[in-house]
Parts: C-alpha cells; sequence; structure tokens
C-alpha cells in the first residue's frame, strides 16, 4: 500500500506543467515577431527584413551568439541587441531603424530600442527561431 501511494505521488509530480522553452516566429508576409512560450504570445513586434536580392533566410535557426554591440566590419557600423542565427549566411536579429518593410541586408531588424532590450533579454543562447 505504501508503494502505490509514492507511486501515485510521484506520478502526480511528473504531471506538472514544466516551463517550455520560448520560440521565436518570424512572419515575413506580416513583418512582425512573435515570441511564444509554448502557445501563448509574450511578445510581438513590428520588423524589417531583407530587401530584395538579399532577403532574410527562411527556416529553422538557434541564437548561437549574443552581444550587447556587435561590431560589423564589412558594413562599418555597430549591431546593437544583437542575437546570431547563423554564420553562412552571416546574419541575426538586432535593434535598427525599421522603415515598416523590407530594407535590411538580411539580418532581422527591430525598430524600437525598448523592444530590442525586451526581446534580447528574454531569449537566451539557445532559443529556437523559425522564420517563414
Amino acid at each position: 500500500m505504501k508503494y502505490i501511494f509514492l507511486f501515485l505521488l510521484l506520478s502526480c509530480l511528473s504531471l506538472q506543467a514544466k516551463p517550455q522553452p520560448n520560440q521565436i516566429v518570424i512572419n515575413l508576409a506580416q513583418q512582425r515577431l512573435f515570441l511564444y512560450q509554448g502557445r501563448n504570445i509574450l511578445f510581438s513586434t513590428k520588423i524589417s527584413s531583407g530587401r530584395r536580392n538579399m532577403t532574410t533566410p527562411v527556416g529553422h535557426f538557434l541564437i548561437d551568439l549574443k552581444s550587447f554591440n556587435m561590431p560589423d566590419p564589412h558594413y562599418h557600423m555597430q549591431l546593437p541587441y544583437f542575437m546570431r542565427l547563423s554564420i553562412n549566411p552571416p546574419f541575426g536579429i538586432h535593434y535598427a531603424h525599421d522603415p515598416g518593410h523590407p530594407a535590411s541586408h538580411g539580418c532581422v531588424r527591430i525598430g524600437s530600442m525598448q523592444n530590442a532590450i525586451t526581446l534580447y533579454k528574454l531569449s537566451p543562447v539557445g532559443t529556437d527561431v523559425l522564420i517563414q
């Protein structure tokens, strides 16, 4: 009887909801980024993706590097609140001017500094990113 009670107790504990990892979903047609925890949207913001001939890659990616201020020697600029998604081709998510339409060189721009900071804080290295 004691073992049955212990089994039931352990079964109930294992059924408790475990925190789900966050996932970023970027909708290129809507020019919006959504941060999900499970099925719940935690955060959403407008974005500016890659312009024609420099499009933002689609697919699944992981944030593999974060930097408060990443230097970009190719374009001679700084990329604040940068979260790298790939090194080949090199691109990521960062704060920059957002004209409301595709205009970047492939990165995903967030036009609000506050929104860029919020996303940066809520998205650890290893966060799954789906771009569609």
